[in-house]
Order: C-alpha cells, then sequence, then structure tokens
C-alpha cells in the first residue's frame, strides 16, 4: 500500500498480507513563575448552531457478543486502517530548539498498594469490529461509582474496580447505534461526579450519510451506570460552505466544566484538493443535554471556528476537565494549545470560555484568548525500543523506522483550584524525548484574559523515550503522569511518575514491561509504503483520580496480545495519590 495522501488522515485497505537500571531520585526540573502573558480581547471567532440529532437509546448491557470475523484468517486477508496524523500534518523540518533536561532514573519499584491488568488489544479490538486491525490504539479512561470504562480505538468495555470485566468488548458502530461499516476515529470517555452521567465520544469520517460523511457523535448516560442505557446524539461536522470542503472533524477532544461539554476537532478536507481550516470549538450545555430523558428539551450546539491565533493558524486545541471533588473554575471553561505547527517554539497559547452558564439560555459565551512565554518544546523524533523477535517482520521485510512519537501537541489539561495543568511530548538534546509539563496561572477579568506560568520543566529518562504524556491529579493536586516508555534497552512498557502540587518527582517507574518489541503492520513499508517513517503508536494515554486511587492507562506491548498483523496491548493500572 502507499503511504497515505496529506489530504488524507485515515487509510483503509483490503489486501492478502505478505509471506513470509538504576533507582535512585532525580531532581525534579521545575522552574518558577518567571513568564508571563500579554493581555488579551474577545477571539473574533464566527459563531454557528449546527442542528443536533438524537440518534436513539442504547443499553450497553442488552449488546451482545460482536458477530464473527468477516475475515478469514485461514486465508490471512486482512482489513487494515492506519491512522496517519503523524504524516499529514508533520511541521516543515529546520532549526529546531531543542530542551536540555536532567535525565531520571528508570525502576521497576512500584508504589505502595499499586495493581493493574492488561486491558483491551489489538486482537480484542479487531475482534468486536469484524476482523479490522487498526492502528495506533488511543487510549480513553474514564472511572467513577465503583466502574472503570476503557474506549480504545473502535472498541469500549466496563470493568468494576477488581478490574473483573462487565461486558463484552462493544464495537463502537453499535455503541452509537450505526451500521457496522460506519469508520469511528478517536474515542473518548469522562465520567461526570457532580451530575452522574458518563460521556463517551467519537466521530466517523467518510462512511456517513452521503448528504454528511463527517459526523460527530456523543453518549450520555441515563444513571451512573455505565452498562446501562444512553442517550446518543449526532451533529454534522462536513462543512460543506467552507473552502477546500467537504471536510472532517478530526482529532475530536472533550472537556467539561460546571455548565458545558466541549469538543475540540481539527478540520481538514475529506479529499482534493487538500485544506485545512482550523479549529472548531463546540460548545453544548450540560443542563440540558444530561437531563434530557427526564425533560425532553433537546440541546443546542454552539461552533466556534477559530481560523486565526498567534502561530499563525490554531491545531489542537485542547480543552480542561477538573478532577472529581475539585472545584470548577467559575462559569469559565480554558483550552491549551502549543505550536504543533513548528519544528520547535516556547509559547502556549490559552483559551477562555466565558459565563459558560449561558449555554442552557441558549446564547453563547464569549471567548478569549491570551499568548503565554514557556520553557521552550520541540517536534519529538522516533523512539527506539530494544532489539527482539519480529515474527510480523520476518514474513515481510525489516521495518520502516523506530516508534513514531507523533507531534509536540498539549493534549488533554487539567484545571484545578486556579491552576491550569498540562504537558506535551518534545524531543530534548539528549536525542531521546521527553514529556515537558506546565501549571499556568489564569486571570479573566473585564473582559480581558491574562496568564502566568507557575511552574514548568521536563521529565526525561535515562536512555529511553517518554511518549503521550498525561497528568492525572485528585482534587488535592496529587496523582502521576503517565506515559509510554520505550528505548534501547526497554520494549515499549506502561510507566509513570509521581506529580503532586509543585510537579513530578522521584525515579520513572515501569508499571508493566513490554515483552517485545513493537511487531504491527504500520513498522513495515509492505503495509504502509516505503516513506511512512515508523510504527504508528498511541495518540494518547490517559488518567483518572477516583475515590482513593489514581487509574492510568496507557499503550505497552503485553505478552500474549498478538494476531497476524497488530502486537500492541494497553495496560490499566491504579494506584493511591502521591503524596
Amino acid at each position: 500500500m502507499k503511504a497515505l495522501r496529506t489530504m488524507s488522515r485515515w487509510a483503509v485497505v483490503a489486501t492478502a498480507a505478505c509471506t513470509g537500571l538504576a533507582m535512585l531520585a532525580a531532581p525534579a526540573a521545575t522552574v518558577g513563575a518567571t513568564s508571563a502573558s500579554g493581555m488579551s480581547s474577545a477571539v473574533n471567532a464566527p459563531v454557528f448552531s449546527p442542528p443536533i440529532h438524537l440518534v436513539g437509546i442504547v443499553n450497553l448491557s442488552s449488546l451482545g457478543p460482536p458477530p464473527s470475523p468477516k475475515v478469514s484468517h485461514a486465508t490471512r486477508a486482512w482489513w487494515r486502517v492506519i491512522d496517519g496524523e503523524a504524516v499529514s500534518h508533520r511541521p516543515a523540518r529546520g532549526a529546531s530548539r531543542k530542551p536540555s533536561a536532567v535525565a531520571r532514573a528508570i525502576t521497576s519499584q512500584q508504589v505502595p498498594n499499586e495493581s493493574g491488568f492488561v486491558g483491551l488489544t489489538g486482537p480484542s479490538q479487531a475482534t468486536a469490529n469484524g476482523g479490522l486491525d487498526l492502528e495506533p490504539p488511543d487510549q480513553g479512561l474514564c472511572a467513577g461509582s465503583g466502574y472503570l470504562g476503557e474506549f480504545i480505538n473502535n472498541a469500549f468495555t466496563v470493568y468494576d474496580s477488581n478490574g473483573d470485566q462487565l461486558l463484552p468488548v462493544i464495537p463502537s458502530y453499535a455503541l452509537f447505534r450505526q451500521p457496522s461499516t460506519a469508520f469511528f476515529s478517536d474515542p473518548r470517555c469522562y465520567y461526570d461526579a457532580p451530575t452522574g452521567h458518563w460521556l463517551l465520544q467519537e466521530f466517523i469520517v467518510g462512511t456517513g450519510a452521503p448528504s454528511s460523511p463527517s459526523v460527530q457523535f456523543l453518549a450520555v448516560s441515563d444513571t451512573q451506570d455505565p452498562t446501562g442505557s444512553y442517550h446518543v446524539w449526532s451533529f454534522d461536522t462536513t462543512d460543506r460552505s467552507t473552502t477546500g470542503c467537504p471536510c472532517f472533524g478530526d482529532y475530536d477532544e472533550l472537556g467539561v466544566d460546571n455548565n458545558g461539554i466541549y469538543i475540540t476537532t481539527d478540520e481538514f478536507s475529506i479529499g482534493a484538493p487538500f485544506a485545512y481550516n482550523g479549529v472548531i470549538l463546540y460548545a453544548i450545555s450540560k443542563e440540558t443535554i444530561e437531563p434530557y430523558a427526564n425533560t425532553g428539551i433537546p440541546p443546542v450546539v454552539f461552533g466556534y471556528r477559530i481560523t486565526k491565533d498567534y502561530f499563525g493558524q490554531p491545531y489542537i486545541l485542547a480543552p480542561t476537565s477538573t478532577p472529581q471533588g475539585g472545584r470548577f473554575a467559575p462559569g469559565t471553561e480554558y483550552f491549551v494549545e502549543s505550536n504543533g505547527n513548528a519544528s520547535s517554539d516556547h509559547h502556549l497559547t490559552l483559551y477562555a470560555l466565558n459565563d459558560t452558564s449561558q449555554l442552557a439560555s441558549p446564547a453563547a459565551p464569549t471567548l478569549y484568548r491570551t499568548e503565554v512565554t514557556s520553557e521552550s518544546y520541540a517536534f519529538p523524533p522516533d523512539a527506539q525500543q530494544a532489539p527482539g523477535l519480529l515474527p510480523l517482520g520476518s514474513a515481510v521485510q525489516d521495518p520502516e523506522g523506530g516508534i513514531q512519537a507523533d507531534f509536540d501537541a498539549a493534549m488533554e489539561p487539567t484545571y484545578l483550584n486556579g491552576t491550569v495543568y498540562g504537558e506535551l511530548d518534545t524531543a530534548t538534546s539528549s536525542g531521546d524525548n521527553a514529556a515537558a509539563w506546565f501549571q499556568l496561572a489564569p486571570h479573566l477579568s473585564r473582559g480581558t484574559l491574562s496568564a502566568t506560568v507557575l511552574r514548568q520543566g521536563y521529565v526525561e529518562a535515562h536512555g529511553a523515550s517518554l511518549l503521550y504524556p498525561y497528568t492525572a491529579i485528585d482534587s488535592k493536586g496529587e496523582g502521576y503522569m503517565v506515559f509510554s516508555l520505550s528505548g534501547t534497552h526497554n520494549y515499549p512498557s506502561a510507566a509513570y511518575i509521581s506529580y503532586g502540587p509543585t510537579g513530578p518527582s522521584g525515579p520513572v517507574r515501569i508499571a508493566a514491561a513490554g515483552a517485545g518489541p513493537e511487531d504491527s503492520f504500520t513498522c513495515y513499508a509492505a503495509f504502509v509504503g516505503p516513506s511512512y517513517g515508523g510504527c504508528r503508536w498511541g495518540d494518547y494515554s490517559m488518567g483518572v483520580a477516583s475515590g482513593d486511587r489514581v487509574y492510568l492507562g496507557t499503550e505497552m506491548v503485553p505478552q500474549s496480545a498478538r494476531d497476524y498483523l497488530t502486537n500492541w496491548g494497553t495496560y490499566v493500572w491504579s494506584a493511591p495519590p502521591a503524596s
């Protein structure tokens, strides 16, 4: 197959497969409050209201096991899907300001009372979707009311607090009441603790109705039981009226405050000619959509079309969420953006959607933004992995490259008690990837938004790369930063570091060591073309604090997760908050 064209993120192919550690703690890299922003005013973003439709009601407990795979494993004829985000929006190469960081020790010693298990895997995701293998896995994780939800690519399941699986692996098309031909991407899930509702989100591209090939879906539970009934909603994101469209809303991210649910997407053209139109921010009132089963009053969606920013054009605008038991920002939802369009930068953009209580009126709140000078970060290179057995490689040819680290984009930030916590994947001067972290103090008054950097720094592991970091903290600001870890002496593994109010501390801990090298189809030119550039790895890790534990999830290579085309898996674990 040819490498993915730049105008399309996803490639779907039907093909016949070819034959053939030190334990000492390193000092924290914390930097004081040295950087401040300029002042801001309201963002000139056109606001529109796409119609939202009630797709129907689904009861997850009534969904049986998925049908048998459509594709025969015996004949080795396979469907496969590749997420080419790293290729479709890779920034221009050039001079790169790569930061230096103090490398931390790596240890396999766990924090007290940690426990975990292998979650969804490539084979289990494929079995639920008729034999469709997907890469990379996108880690969705949510927890609350004694349950744990895991949403990986096109598959969802629920565990109890002991890790026992309560549902069969449910394909996304069944969850969102769509035909099995619908192709879903970028799952997110969230438990809204104050209201007791679960939110499940994903989008389809290219396989919707002819009039709307790109659709955003949002399922809202009717009770605190994630295995029960959900009202499923959708709205069209095709946007046929803008130059370069029809388009699709890519990389949908999810955030929540006390008043609203927020979804941000990147708008790419579906076909030629290539177009990228910036970010669309969607806002929906919790007060209307969550109790709809009782009120029958449909919600209103407000869309904000953001085409220009301090970086030239916005890309991946990440909304915040607040830990269970924490205080939301009063009537305000914050968003963070880094400069994913450049090979390196040292600025962040902070957005604020103010007076979100208006969403129930319904009326559109005002959007503000400001620029913040931060520590430097750079587009991360591919990560290495330890040598080992490559069963798929022996049937095709040599691997195409290392493990793709995607881009230096700020992902899924957190708001807690006046501070915005964020992180991103960055290159370093050592050649290994690290996690850049920051804590911002926003201030919104009289129509002006400003912010300062309270603390910032890096987490770098000695001799290994850290991929897809995520900060998971509780209402006291204590928890962990989670990431995948891979290096010349490490197979792709699940790892984490303690995180407190002043930032990360202590060694990098391996929660579950990889059992072998990544050996899935995106690693090989025989499947992806000679210029694709390496194994696709998970687009994001995830974590959440619930009760007296912090739950973490990321991609790794487990012992027994292998079908012909994939060997990736996820590891889900939890521990009491770091203190």
